[in-house]
């Protein structure tokens, strides 16, 4: 049985595993942030071509000024660290989600680690910063529906050339970090996943290894995936 070609990942558990070692919250950021960039040194050991990541979504945008002050600057401090890094390696880097929330430098930043790993092949990462997949949905919608394009030719095929990942493949594997208190969907990839098989790991995403990603693997690996037939 083969790997899974595309992995996602609900990257949860940061603020609980700060807390549950009294650190400051930003703190299980930072772990949470190093543990994306293993995460992507992995999928490149094991042949994994697609990986996205949820890291943002339109509901973390409640959370603390402070909080999102600290999110945003280890974002742009990772980009523009990394930038040169994952080109070398042959990381593409691609963010889906809503761009119109973010300011002028953050879209600078943004754009230029996209722009900077364009070419690249080895593996294509999706960030979901400011994402929400019913958010998705209805802004593909709109797009839609400004292209004045006649009802009877929209196929699933057009709408989903209309999302965020477009030119990505389905998903064929979910992790979800954080334990079992945690096995929901939370808005992450609704129309990409419905043939997504679920993993729920016990760890919180600063704890992830890469045994705990070779164990979702393997779990991927003895399902029998039938795709609807």
């Amino acid at each position: 049985m083969q790997n899974p070609t595309h992995i996602g990942v609900i990257m949860d558990g940061n603020r609980r595993w700060a807390k549950a070692h009294a650190f400051e919250l930003t703190r299980g950021y930072d772990i949470g942030s190093e543990k994306f960039g293993h995460m992507c040194e992995w999928c490149l050991q094991d042949n994994v071509p697609f990986l996205t990541v949820y890291a943002f979504s339109t509901e973390n945008w409640k959370r603390s000024p402070r909080e999102l002050r600290h999110l945003f600057t280890l974002m742009e401090k990772y980009f523009l660290e990394e930038k040169e890094n994952c080109a070398q390696k042959g990381i593409k880097i691609k963010i889906i989600g809503d761009r119109s929330r973010f300011d002028a430098r953050a879209l600078s930043v943004i754009e230029g680690i996209e722009h900077a790993t364009a070419h690249c092949t080895k593996l294509v990462v999706q960030i979901a910063l400011s994402y929400g997949g019913r958010d998705e949905i209805v802004r593909a919608i709109k797009k839609t529906i400004g292209q004045n394009i006649n009802v009877n030719d929209i196929t699933e095929e057009f709408f989903q050339n209309q999302l965020d990942t477009v030119g990505t493949p389905d998903v064929d594997l979910v992790i979800r970090t954080g334990g079992a208190e945690n096995r929901r969907m939370s808005n992450f990839l609704p129309w990409q996943t419905v043939y997504a098989e679920w993993f729920f790991s016990d760890l919180l995403w600063p704890e992830f290894t890469q045994e705990e990603l070779r164990t979702a693997m393997e779990y991927f690996r003895k399902i029998k995936r039938k795709l609807g037939n």
